[in-house]
């Protein structure tokens, strides 16, 4: 017995020297999982980057290319295409050029100004066969074009896309834009990229780009080499990520692991009791710790039942109070209409028994009385209206956007035609599920806003009426070219007696249409919002809830 005792510590010392070795194998397994881990992560990454990057600046130039064909009357001045260049240039980094190019297919205007003067009265595209001529047949037709990458007159390996710019049915010019590889990757990569990897880009059997100064092919770093291949529209390269030397596991990593493991194990051997002990105390500190928690739980639990149920009797009386206040709404307005029609009928009766009495200035001063009454009048309707929805609900059907505006153009046409708007109603909308009265009600206080802002001085007045589908959720939108609305009012106009500056001084509206909108909406279970610039019109939104299951 006392012979094996002796050798305890000889089968401790084989038991915890077993464990290193297998630590030290699971060890280099791990950081050899972890290195070709991160290499893979990381040339994901720069794919989805470069990507992103690209795909989104071919449609900067897509959008640019619409833009510039789009106004009426057309411009296609040199001063426009360098307004339109900056603006793109400065909010969407990584073009190295924007140029306009003739029909013919030289560079007649470039931005930056800056930029390299040989460009401009150069073709961007040469050949470099005897299918010169076929590639600029090529080039005459209405397609986008991406070059293959070459060396750049800018300087540095690149490519151009062409787009071409038609109006009404005819190439007026092209949209030319330079992209230099080395400035797509220093936008893409970060700088702990070029610290750890080595990095090669190429296109087809060409290589486009690389941050090594001499590559050298080294076996062991190519077992963690991971390749992907990049596309966006013209383009295809394939990206070749080597680690560096840098982040490569080191091959003496066991001697130390084993040193310090020895190390431990003698100290533990001899320690072995006191950390028994201590673990012990350990436990029951853990223990109490835990109980104390517990009951903290237990009291926080309480507290928190206790607030629910303040917070439901506060929201019942709130839904009380807001119900008293709807009713005293309803009924003030209701009470208010009385005196207003006695004032209708004493201005009727003075007209009528003392009209040869009744010079000039009189009939003015009646005339404001009686305007002030109408005025009056239709507040007092619209706070009864507003009273109204959502508690006297109609009852919700399916029915057609289309014919929901007939009925709205049937009361606004007269009102539209005056105004000489042009009104352009998308055709074929779609079903739309709730009260039709009250969604009647909305388009003609939308489209009657927009005729009243439209602009007396307006050259082409405009509406339009239509559908986005950015999902599955519809979303409606009356759009207008009219006077914009600043972007401090977009939450005041929805409040009741809110108006606009512009409105007070035509004294139009009441303040009030608004507020029923966004009422009735939020009641069919949508929201609406608004975008606008002054001076180029106002776009509004929103949205209604499905047909209920």
């Amino acid at each position: 017995m006392f012979h094996l005792r002796k050798l305890v510590p000889f089968f401790a010392f084989l038991i915890f020297g077993s464990i290193a070795v297998l630590l030290w194998q699971n060890q280099n397994r791990h950081e050899r999982e972890l290195l070709l881990r991160h290499t893979e992560t990381s040339t994901e990454q720069i794919r989805i980057r470069v990507e992103g990057l690209m795909n989104s600046r071919m449609a900067a130039l897509e959008l640019l290319a619409e833009r510039w064909v789009e106004r009426v009357p057309p411009d296609f001045s040199q001063d426009r295409f360098l307004d339109f260049a900056e603006m793109f240039y400065s909010h969407y980094p990584g073009f190295t050029g924007i140029n306009w190019m003739d029909p013919t297919g030289v560079v007649r205007w470039v931005f930056p100004k800056n930029s390299d003067e040989r460009v401009v009265d150069s073709p961007v595209y040469k050949p470099q066969d005897s299918s010169g001529h076929e590639k600029f047949h090529i080039l005459n037709k209405d397609q986008n074009i991406v070059t293959p990458c070459m060396e750049l007159i800018q300087g540095g390996i690149g490519y151009n896309t062409i787009l071409p710019l038609v109006y009404s049915g005819k190439i007026q010019g092209y949209l030319n834009g330079v992209f230099q590889v080395k400035q797509i990757v220093d936008i893409c990569l970060a700088k702990e990229i070029f610290t750890d990897f080595w990095v090669r880009l190429y296109e087809g059997d060409r290589l486009i780009f690389t941050n090594e100064n001499q590559y050298r092919s080294n076996s062991k770093k190519d077992e963690f080499r991971a390749l992907r291949t990049i596309q966006f529209p013209g383009k295809i390269w394939k990206l070749d990520l080597v680690p560096k030397t840098v982040i490569y596991p080191h091959g003496k990593i066991w001697k130390v692991s084993i040193l310090i493991f020895s190390l431990v194990v003698s100290g533990v051997l001899s320690l072995l009791l006191h950390l028994l002990l201590d673990r012990m105390q350990m436990y029951r500190e853990a223990r109490d710790q835990a109980l104390q928690e517990v009951r903290e739980r237990e009291r926080t639990e309480k507290a928190l039942i206790e607030n629910e149920k303040k917070l439901e009797t506060t929201l019942a009386e709130l839904a009380a109070k807001n119900t008293e206040l709807e009713t005293f709404v309803y009924t003030v307005s209701h009470d208010l209409k009385t005196p207003l029609v006695t004032i209708e009928g004493f201005i009727g009766a003075l007209r009528e028994d003392f009209g040869d009495l009744i010079d000039e200035a009189a009939e003015k001063y009646l005339d404001y009385m009686s305007d002030a009454s109408r005025r009056m009048e239709l507040l007092i309707n619209d706070l009864l209206f507003l009273s109204r929805v959502g508690r006297l609900p109609e009852i919700k059907g399916e029915f057609s956007f289309d014919d929901l505006m007939e009925k709205v153009l049937k009361v606004l046409q007269p009102q539209i035609d005056e105004r000489g708007v042009t009104l352009n109603v998308e055709k074929g909308l779609p079903l739309i599920y709730g009260e039709k009265e009250r969604l009647i009600q909305v388009m003609e206080n939308l489209l009657s806003n927009a005729v009243k802002y439209i602009g007396k001085e307006n050259p082409s007045p405009r509406i339009d009426v239509g559908v986005l589908k950015p999902g599955e959720k519809k979303v409606f939108f009356v759009r207008d070219n009219g006077i914009g609305i600043e972007k401090r009012y977009y939450q005041k106009i929805f409040e009741i007696f809110q108006r606009l500056p512009s409105g007070k001084s035509t004294g139009e509206g009441t303040g009030v249409g608004l507020t029923i909108v966004k009422r009735i909406i939020e009641h069919h279970g949508g929201k609406i919002w608004l975008e606008s610039e002054p001076g180029t019109g106002t776009t509004f939104f929103f949205t209604l809830e499905d047909k209920e299951a």
